[in-house]
Formats: structure tokens, C-alpha cells, sequence
């Protein structure tokens, strides 16, 4: 044993190593379960985590995330205000619901072209009406004023109204999918405000649009309420704590206190006692640590989960300028030994370049793998998309959060940034990232298989715990056997 990591597996990472099949028992691997968990409290249904990257994750990864039953991390900068970060993450929590809970509404006094306005500005094409008592008078939708050529007609003019009984809704109490369904199904629309019986107040609006997205998502990660779930990052400094209290009142499920080094006595300490002071224990992840000791040093300080890795990411420069890092196969089992009696999950934070180094992970004790650089490139990846105007080949901006250009973004400042360990690139454009978590989930389906197990998680606990009589090492020539890597 060495710093608390067996011997084997002491300056080793993903392709050091190959997974011994077992007796299968999956008759059809499309029925493996996958979930496992983010954090103690944040379970997932796909082990995969978009990382706070801002060419990476904005609100459009985060619902294809979540909605393939991962979940998306919101980044923070210099660059990213608070008041962004918010709106992004109540677009998450927005997108796919039973019952919105929160519905954008237009005052009856105002004219069809503020209510048009608004339809663009918030991504939607409804809006409730309501009287001088906040209560619901009518509907909106842009078809309903798509043949208003005086745009300053009121809408009142244009709406569905409650008074003449062409808007239909409901003073039931929904609980659930089916009881939405059925709702709409009674009533024979397609949208259906819910209203207190005695005020009219607005208290939900259920749309066949968004049940027909939650049924088709079987895996989505989703909240007790039917909404997909969401994680934001903060730092350690600086306007961490009024960054997190208004993500938190913007309804983000999971902050991640993201720094480079939060092995860190000096920083670590005071960040984590202030955030508990102000949020008790709201779900907290912690990291990066690469160390036994790191680890455990987060465990000590009462973290919901710890983001493990330093120096392995796609973007990331720290190795070669400091020196300094440990391969991402020791670092995820030496935080394993310090975790494993503590039900405190480990997200393996870099290092992946294909779906076998996300199964090598979790076989080494992490609960779940952030990756950037696996979906960049794609359409719900925040990067600039740019074009070569001779060949006409796509391709978008992809970045280390300490890259030099996204350090000059976040300052602001024209002096060239200090400690730079990320680098920046354009990677191929490559579509939506749905396709690419398709085949990611279908690809740890049939490791699941090959490792005798019908889930996930009895197969990671299964390596995890005896993963000398599972995992292989590899010779160089053997890694090469069916490959180049």
C-alpha cells in the first residue's frame, strides 16, 4: 500500500487496465439500470456529469443531460453573472414539468406587441393573463394573435378569455403525470391552467407538450416535483455566497464549490463553514482533491460528494506547468479508500477520452464521471461555432477554465493572465449531443453485461471492492491488442 492506494495501481490510469467478463445474466442489455449516485442525496440514472466549463455546459447541455438521466453543471467566471447563472438555471428547471409551477404571465392592460415581445424573450409561445388581483382572466398563445397586423391592440382583444368559457381550467389538486394526463384528456385541450377555487390565482399550468417529453424520457433525472434536475458551480471567494443564495432561490438541486486546489486549509475551511452557516446543509460538492488525504480532508468538513482530479482534463495544462497532478485511476481509488465507509459519492473529474475510461472510473470506486471535452463540439455545447469558409467545415471553441482566453474574458482586463494551465482549441462540430449519450448509455449497458451484473451499481460495488480479482493490467503491447488508444 501506498498513500492509502494499492500498489497496482500507483501511477495508473483508464488504459492501464481492461475488465475481466463474467458470467452474464442480461437477456436484453436495453433493461440494465444504470443509477447511481451524484452526491448523497442527488441520485443519477446515467453516471455522466457535464462539467462547469463555459464553452461546455449552459442550460441546453444541462436538459440533454438530464433528460438521458445525467446532470449538468452550470459554470461560473468572472464573465458569467450571477444573474446568468440564475436565469440558466430556472431555464432547467423550467423545461420539462408536469405542472409549471411558476407560468410567465402579461397583465390584461397590455398591448399584443409587449406580449409578443415577451413570448420571444422568455422562449415561449403561451402567456396567462391575469386581472388587477393577479388573478387568471385569460389566455395567450402566439397563435392566437398571429393575424394581428395592429400590434397595439390590447390583448385582452386577442386572448382566450375565462369570462365566455373559451378557456378552459381546473381547481383540481394534480399530483402526478397521470392525473395531468387525464386533466387534459377531460377538458379536450392541449393546455390547462390550475387555479385556486376561491381567489383564481394562478397556481400551475400543464401542457401536453411537456407530458409528451417526460414520457418519452423514461431515464431523466428528475426532482420530487417531475422537474430535471440541475447542479451550478461557485468558488471559494468573492461572491460565492451571494452567487449560491440566488441559485439556490432559482431552485438549482446541487452546488459544486469548484477550485483547483481544495486540499486547501487556508481557503477550504472558511469557504464551507460560511456556506453552512448561510444554506445548513444544502446539497454540497466539493473539489478538486486527488489524495487520500484530500479527500478525507473533505469528508471532515461535511461534503455531500468530492470531485476528484488534478491535471488530467482535455483542457488542462497543470502537469506540464507546475509538475504537479496524479494519474486519474490512483487519484479516484485513494479517494475511494477514504470514502467508502462514509456513503459520500466520488465524481471522477477528467481524463476520459472514450466510454471504456467512464466504466475503468466507476470500477475504481467513483459514483459518476464529469467530462468536457467528450461533448464539446456539439450543438448544446456553449463554444462559438465557427466555419472554415473555404471547406465549409464546422467546428466550435473548446476551452480549460484557465485557459488564457477565458481568463482575459473573466477579468476583463487587458494584462495577460497569471497562472494559466489550461489551453484553448476548436474542436470538429459534431451535432447534437444526444446521439453521443445514446451510444454512452448503451455502451455501459453491455459493460454492466459483460460484468455478470443486470445494474450499475452492483457491478461498481462489486470492483471497487475486490478490483484485483476483476481488473487486468495491461501491457503496452495489450493495450494495443484490439486498438490504438
Amino acid at each position: 500500500m501506498q498513500f492509502g492506494v494499492e500498489d497496482i495501481f500507483v501511477g495508473k490510469t483508464f488504459d492501464d487496465f481492461s475488465i475481466e467478463p463474467q458470467l452474464g445474466v442480461v437477456e436484453h442489455r436495453k433493461n440494465v439500470q444504470l443509477k447511481t449516485k451524484f452526491s448523497k442525496n442527488i441520485e443519477l440514472n446515467l453516471p455522466l456529469v457535464a462539467a462547469n466549463m463555459d464553452t461546455v455546459t449552459g442550460p441546453k447541455m444541462c436538459i440533454a443531460l438530464a433528460q438521458h438521466g445525467g446532470i449538468g453543471i452550470l459554470p461560473r467566471s468572472g464573465a458569467i453573472s450571477i444573474k446568468l447563472q440564475t436565469e440558466w438555471t430556472r431555464e432547467v428547471k423550467r423545461a420539462e414539468n408536469f405542472i409549471i409551477r411558476d407560468p410567465y404571465t402579461i397583465s390584461e392592460n397590455q398591448s399584443v406587441s409587449e406580449a409578443r415581445r415577451n413570448m420571444k424573450e422568455k422562449g415561449v409561445g403561451t402567456l396567462l393573463v391575469v386581472g388587477e388581483k393577479k388573478e387568471l382572466i385569460g389566455m395567450v398563445t402566439e397563435r392566437d394573435t398571429i393575424l394581428c397586423l395592429n400590434e397595439a391592440e390590447p390583448i385582452t382583444d386577442w386572448m382566450q378569455k375565462v369570462t365566455n368559457g373559451n378557456l378552459r381550467f381546473t381547481k383540481n389538486t394534480v399530483l402526478s403525470i397521470e392525473e395531468a394526463a387525464s386533466e387534459l384528456r377531460k377538458h379536450g385541450v392541449s393546455k390547462l391552467p390550475i387555479i385556486d377555487g376561491l381567489t383564481f390565482k394562478i397556481l400551475g399550468l400543464i401542457t401536453a407538450k411537456d407530458i409528451a417529453r417526460l414520457l418519452k424520457h423514461k431515464w431523466a433525472n428528475k426532482d420530487k416535483e417531475g422537474r430535471l434536475r440541475v447542479g451550478a458551480a461557485i468558488g471559494a471567494t468573492g461572491d460565492y455566497i451571494e452567487r449560491a443564495s440566488e441559485l439556490i432561490k432559482a431552485g438549482v438541486d446541487v452546488i459544486v464549490m469548484d477550485m483547483a486546489h481544495a486540499h486547501n486549509k487556508a481557503v477550504t475551511v472558511k469557504a464551507i463553514e460560511s456556506f453552512r452557516k448561510s444554506f445548513e446543509n444544502f446539497e454540497l460538492v466539493c473539489g478538486n482533491v486527488a489524495t487520500f488525504e484530500g479527500a478525507e480532508f473533505l469528508k471532515d468538513l461535511g461534503v455531500q460528494g468530492v470531485k476528484v482530479g488534478i491535471g488530467s482534463g482535455h483542457g488542462c495544462l497543470t502537469r506540464i506547468k507546475t509538475g504537479v497532478g496524479v494519474p486519474q485511476v490512483q487519484a479516484v481509488r485513494a479517494a475511494w479508500h477514504a470514502l467508502k465507509d462514509f456513503d459520500i459519492p466520488i465524481i471522477s473529474d477528467g481524463g476520459v477520452r472514450q466510454t471504456g475510461h467512464i466504466s475503468m472510473a466507476l470500477a475504481v470506486g467513483a459514483s459518476s464521471v464529469m467530462v468536457g471535452s467528450v461533448l464539446a463540439g456539439t450543438d448544446e455545447a456553449l463554444g462559438q461555432f465557427i466555419q472554415d469558409p473555404l471547406t465549409g467545415a464546422g467546428k466550435k471553441e473548446y476551452r480549460g477554465m484557465t485557459s488564457p482566453q477565458a481568463k482575459l474574458e473573466a477579468s476583463g482586463s487587458k494584462d495577460p493572465p497569471s497562472n494559466v494551465e489550461g489551453k484553448s482549441e476548436n474542436v470538429p462540430y459534431r451535432g447534437s449531443v444526444v446521439g453521443i449519450l445514446k451510444a454512452i448509455q448503451q455502451d455501459l449497458q453491455s459493460m454492466v453485461s459483460y460484468c455478470g451484473e443486470n445494474d450499475l451499481e452492483k457491478v461498481r460495488l462489486k470492483l471497487a471492492r475486490e478490483p484485483l480479482k476483476f481488473l487486468i493490467p495491461l501491457s503496452v503491447a495489450a493495450a494495443q491488442e484490439s486498438y490504438h488508444r
